[in-house]
């Protein structure tokens, strides 16, 4: 824990933004970084986000900003809030953030930092911003991926069984019983692929 927390506050320190896996953002709250601190509790609605991450940095109340401005308005008024400040962005869940949320985050990258959690899986969208940003985990917390054992596994229980009804039938129930495990296997093989 003391090592994972030294690497984010090294990268942290040298600007760049941070997503941890398969950790609660907010035990790493209390890393003293010398940043202005936004913890948001949800990423969406975008517009919902933009008027909370601008209320916090101004007096104004979230609701007044949400009701007075559009969307690109309050983008633009955050840009100028943050100028020469050291802001981070904190939050849990990055793989639930919609596409319009991510853009409002990639037009304010430039001028504030992001520290955030990824606790499941994220979309291909993601990845522009994602590509960004210092990705850190700890090795205990790496979660193994058993569909592929399992998958060959299963695949040569088949095969197995599959010879064996082979060896033992003959004629015309042999072909049919034959064929339609084959088909079957196909279509499983086929959803595998269209599962990734």
């Amino acid at each position: 824990m003391k090592r994972i927390k030294k690497k984010i506050l090294l990268h942290l320190r040298d600007g760049e933004h941070i997503a941890i896996r398969y950790k609660n953002i907010k035990e790493y709250m209390d890393l003293e970084t010398g940043h202005e601190k936004i913890f948001l509790e949800h990423i969406n609605p975008a517009k919902e986000i933009a008027s909370e991450i601008l209320s916090k940095l101004t007096k104004t109340t979230r609701n007044t900003i949400y009701k007075k401005y559009t969307t690109n308005e309050i983008v633009q008024e955050i840009k100028k809030k943050t100028k020469n400040r050291m802001i981070l962005i904190i939050f849990n869940d990055l793989q639930q953030m919609s596409k319009s949320t991510m853009r409002i985050f990639l037009d304010i990258l430039d001028n504030i930092q992001i520290f955030c959690s990824i606790r499941g899986k994220t979309e291909k969208y993601h990845m522009k911003i994602l590509e960004k940003m210092m990705i850190l985990s700890s090795p205990e917390d790496e979660i193994i991926d058993i569909k592929i054992p399992i998958v060959i596994f299963a695949g040569t229980l088949a095969f197995l069984t599959y010879l064996k009804i082979a060896m033992g039938l003959q004629g015309l129930v042999a072909y049919i019983i034959l064929a339609s495990v084959w088909f079957g296997t196909i279509i499983a093989r086929t959803l595998l692929w269209i599962a990734k």
